[in-house]
C-alpha cells in the first residue's frame, strides 16, 4: 500500500491499495477548509483512516520552505512512519499523474496552470537567481500509461517582484490587467528561454492566470487568512463575479469580468502550443485555475477537434492522489 499525503494547502491524504483507492480532505476531519499544517500545527486527523503505518508514504507540498520538513518529520516521529518520499520539485507532475489516471485516455497531454508549483530543479539553477523566488507555474506533459514526458515548463518570480506589492490597489490591478493582456510582461520583464533534456523553460517576471486571479482576490477582497498567516485566496467567488461585470470599469464585478478574458486568451495560447508539441488530441487540465468552470466550457468551443478532461480534483489536494499513483506507476 501506498499513502500520498498533501501537506500544504487542500491538505488531503490518499491510500492506494492493489483494488482500491481512498482519497480524504483534512478539512472534513478537522472542520476548518482553510487549515494547512506548518511547523506548530502539523497533525493530521484523517490520519485515523490509515491502518498500517508501515507502508510507503509519499508527501507533497509547494516546496515552500524548510517547514515542510519539520511537518513530515513529527508525522513521521509520532506515527512510526520509516519509509516516505518527498520531492519539492513534483508538484506539478502529481496533478498531471491525478488528472491523467481519472481521464478516460491511454495518453494525453496534461497541462497545468498553478499559482505557485514546486522551485526550480537542480539542472535549472544555473539559470536562476534565486531559488525561493522562482515558482513553477505552466507545465506540459505528454502522459501514458508508463511514461511521463516533460514539454514545457514556466517559472515565474512575480510574486518576489513589485508587481505583487499594494495588492489592494484596484488601479494597480486594472493597469496589470492592461500589461497581461498586450503581453507587456513577456517583452519588458522577460529572463528568458532554455531547453533541457528536450523539455522547453520559459523563466519569466510575468503572472500567470492563478497568480493574476490571487491578485484579484487581494484587490476585491475575497479571501481569507490561514492559520499560518497566508492568504487563502477564494477565486470562485471573482470568477461568479465576472459574470455580472463589463469589459471595462473599476467596480469589483468588471475587474473579475476582466480578469477572466485576458486568462482565457493566456490558456488558449498555452493549450495551442501544447498542440505543437505532439500529435495526441487529448488533453486533461489540472492546477488550482481549472477550477474555472466557465473558461473550461469555452476551451471545448474554441477546439472542436480536441478531446477535453478536466480533474474533478484540480486543486492541490489532487497532489496527494497524484503522488501515490505517480509513485507506484511511473517511478
Amino acid at each position: 500500500m501506498t499513502v500520498g499525503v498533501n501537506i500544504s494547502h487542500d491538505s488531503s491524504i490518499c491510500i492506494k491499495k492493489e483494488d482500491s483507492i481512498e482519497f480524504f480532505e483534512e478539512s472534513r476531519f478537522n472542520k476548518n477548509k482553510y487549515w494547512e499544517p506548518n511547523s506548530q500545527d502539523w497533525d493530521y486527523k484523517s490520519f485515523k483512516k490509515i491502518k498500517n503505518f508501515d507502508d510507503f508514504f509519499v508527501f507533497t507540498s509547494w516546496g515552500l520552505d524548510d517547514a515542510d520538513k519539520i511537518i513530515i518529520k513529527n508525522l513521521c516521529d509520532k506515527y512510526n512512519i520509516k519509509k516516505y518520499f518527498f520531492n519539492e520539485y513534483e508538484h506539478h507532475i502529481y496533478h498531471a499523474v491525478s488528472s491523467f489516471y481519472l481521464a478516460p485516455f491511454n495518453e494525453a497531454l496534461c497541462i497545468i496552470v498553478d499559482g505557485g508549483g514546486a522551485s526550480p530543479y537542480p539542472l535549472l539553477q544555473q539559470f536562476v537567481n534565486s531559488h525561493e523566488t522562482y515558482r513553477e507555474c505552466d507545465s506540459v506533459y505528454l502522459i501514458d500509461n508508463q511514461n511521463i514526458k516533460s514539454l514545457y515548463k514556466k517559472y515565474c518570480n512575480a510574486k518576489a517582484t513589485v508587481l505583487h506589492t499594494n495588492l489592494e490597489n484596484k488601479v494597480k490591478l486594472k493597469n496589470i490587467i492592461k500589461a497581461f493582456k498586450n503581453n507587456i510582461f513577456d517583452s519588458d520583464l522577460y529572463n528568458g528561454n532554455y531547453t533541457i533534456e528536450n523539455c522547453a523553460y520559459s523563466l519569466s517576471s510575468s503572472y500567470n492566470p492563478a497568480i493574476l486571479f490571487s491578485h484579484l482576490c487581494s484587490a476585491i477582497r475575497t479571501e481569507k487568512l490561514m492559520n499560518n498567516g497566508y492568504r487563502w485566496h477564494e477565486p470562485g467567488k471573482a470568477m461568479g463575479l465576472s459574470s455580472y461585470g463589463n469589459s471595462d470599469g473599476m467596480r469589483d464585478e468588471d475587474l473579475a469580468k476582466q480578469v477572466q478574458e485576458v486568462t482565457e486568451n493566456y490558456t488558449i495560447d498555452l493549450i495551442e502550443k501544447a498542440l505543437l508539441y505532439s500529435n495526441c488530441r487529448n488533453i486533461v487540465l489540472s492546477g488550482g485555475y481549472f477550477l474555472n468552470c466557465v473558461n473550461n466550457y469555452k476551451y471545448t468551443q474554441y477546439f472542436k477537434n480536441v478531446n477535453f478532461f478536466v480533474d474533478p480534483c484540480p486543486h492541490d489536494g489532487g497532489t496527494a492522489l497524484g503522488a501515490a499513483l505517480w509513485y507506484d506507476n511511473y517511478r
